[in-house]
């Protein structure tokens, strides 16, 4: 169950701007079995279904494309989330203080719709929380609206107040022994017909379903930081980190042109509060073992940035060579004016390299709530392509492990049956689908007014034929989609969106055999 409250003030989950409508006007209701409750909460200027005012405090139904009017606004139903696709599991309970729940349980810390257990069709619980107060599990709060499974022996705690789990269907451990005797007797009985039929003679994967789609893919979160190092640097080591580092490390701060603000690139010894570099993009599960595939772009930023702001490092290690010429020469023991001059000729001539490093990298899950990089799956990048034709990279979670509600709902491409040959693909004979974060959460959160992350998903089509490296497709690719799956009709893993000309139907992918070989090559081994 879900509650949505509806008024003018800013923390109602759908806001409504207009002086005629109440700061709390009414509610909407999205009950487990998919009907919809409007309540009127006493509003002033009334609350209306097909022009028809409804009494205040009494919950009548709606249906979803109903003409409802608060005050003078109408409800946008683009601004109601869909019913959620519950096909996946055998059994859905909600826990609140509402009698409308499975479990009603009562306390002023309690919210009315406050958590959802569900019963997946493998016997396994989960629990989402969607109250103000928190759930704990065994001690530990759980992320908001974010499945976390949950045990017989579990402790849930729901806004202070303990909840009876024995009322729920849990299988006895006798049905497990007579399950395990008929799972035997199955394999015994259609083993050769069951080894025959799952072969796979052919590469087409089994259809996985929208929600699994949506779960799969993740939102990536980074910050990093240029590590630059001058490759012939006669005074390495001669005098105090803090005067001349070793390797100097470019954040960014703001500076005003005349066409603007700009991004101006500096070092964090000399300037504190300088920004890390920020972006985000997308990653999709690969494996149950928390690898995940997406853009080189990704992965290591910093080699696609770094030109951008080479000129502003250059210039700044120039400058600082003639600034602290004077302070050096106190500390560099060069006893001659020759060697000294010597020494600098050899550091203006000196190339210098860029690399980075990440100041922290994480991934969103579908459904979570992301206010800070604490609320990220932090995870680590394990490989990546080291070339830019071959956009691709491997990165996974510092757990070494796929939520399991994820591999239970079959969230996992398969990246084992990818489409890698791309001389099989034929333009405009190809049904294709992206499933990403076009603009990061803007975009992500923009239907659930701010609250979940949820990935795009849309249609694509093959739109010339495709080289070694790319396959060009007919869709709009936008920043933060980058790292999105490519698939086709039959749910084959085909490219990794990584590129585009803005303002254009024209996207490009990278083959999807390059992570396939990428993947081969640093997988988690048993």
């Amino acid at each position: 169950m879900r509650l949505l409250k509806i008024g003018r003030d800013v923390s109602c989950d759908i806001v409504m701007h207009s002086d005629r409508v109440s700061s709390l006007h009414a509610e909407l209701t999205l009950l487990n079995s998919g009907d919809i409750m409007l309540e009127d909460k006493g509003s002033r200027n009334g609350t209306f279904i097909m022009n028809q005012q409804i009494k205040p405090n009494k919950p009548v139904n709606v249906k979803r494309g109903d003409a409802i009017r608060f005050a003078d606004v109408e409800l946008q139903w683009s601004q109601v989330p869909m019913p959620e696709d519950n096909s996946a599991y055998q059994g859905v309970y909600g826990i609140g203080s509402h009698f409308n729940n499975d479990f009603q349980i009562s306390g002023s810390t309690v919210s009315r719709y406050h958590a959802t257990i569900k019963h997946g069709r493998d016997g396994k619980m989960y629990i989402f929380d969607h109250s103000k107060n928190g759930t704990t599990v065994d001690g530990t709060k759980i992320q908001s609206n974010t499945p976390y499974r949950i045990k017989k022996s579990s402790a849930v705690v729901c806004g202070g107040v303990p909840v009876d789990l024995t009322r729920l269907p849990w299988p006895s451990s006798a049905w497990k022994y007579v399950a395990g005797i008929a799972a035997a007797m199955a394999i015994f009985i259609v083993g050769g017909w069951g080894a025959w039929k799952f072969i796979p003679w052919n590469n087409t994967v089994n259809p996985v379903t929208t929600q699994a789609m949506e779960n799969a893919s993740v939102c990536v979160y980074g910050g990093y930081y240029f590590n630059v190092t001058i490759k012939d640097d006669p005074f390495k080591g001669m005098y105090p980190e803090e005067l001349w580092p070793s390797v100097w490390r470019f954040g960014w701060i703001p500076e005003q042109t005349e066409n603007g603000v700009r991004l101006k690139a500096v070092p964090i010894n000399k300037y504190p509060n300088a920004n890390a570099f920020e972006y985000t993009g997308t990653a999709f599960f690969i494996s149950k073992d928390g690898e995940m595939g997406t853009n080189r772009h990704i992965a290591v930023p910093w080699e696609y940035d770094k030109k951008q702001f080479e000129n502003d490092i250059r210039d700044y290690l120039a400058n600082q060579r003639t600034e602290l010429a004077p302070t050096l020469s106190l500390y560099s023991g060069v006893n001659t004016e020759l060697e000294w001059q010597a020494r600098m000729n050899r550091l203006t001539a000196s190339d210098i390299e860029i690399s980075g490093t990440h100041v922290y990298l994480g991934v969103g899950l579908t459904g979570s709530k992301i206010n800070s990089t604490l609320d990220l799956q932090q995870a680590q990048v394990i490989a990546e392509s080291g070339d830019n034709d071959k956009d691709v990279a491997l990165i996974r979670l510092n757990s070494r492990k796929t939520p399991d509600y994820l591999v239970d709902m079959g969230a996992i491409y398969d990246i084992e049956k990818a489409r890698v040959d791309e001389r099989t693909l034929k333009p405009q004979d190809e049904e294709l689908t992206i499933t990403g974060y076009p603009k990061g959460e803007d975009v992500a959160n923009s239907t659930f007014d701010g609250k979940e992350l949820r990935p795009t998903i849309h249609k694509a089509s093959l739109s010339k034929i495709p080289d070694d490296n790319q396959i060009q497709i007919q869709a709009f690719g936008i920043g933060g989609q980058s790292g999105s799956p490519v698939i086709d009709k039959s749910h084959r893993l085909v490219g990794v969106l990584c590129s585009g000309f803005p303002g254009t139907e024209i996207t490009y992918c990278c083959n999807i055999k390059h992570l396939v070989e990428l993947y081969n090559k640093h997988r988690v081994r048993e």
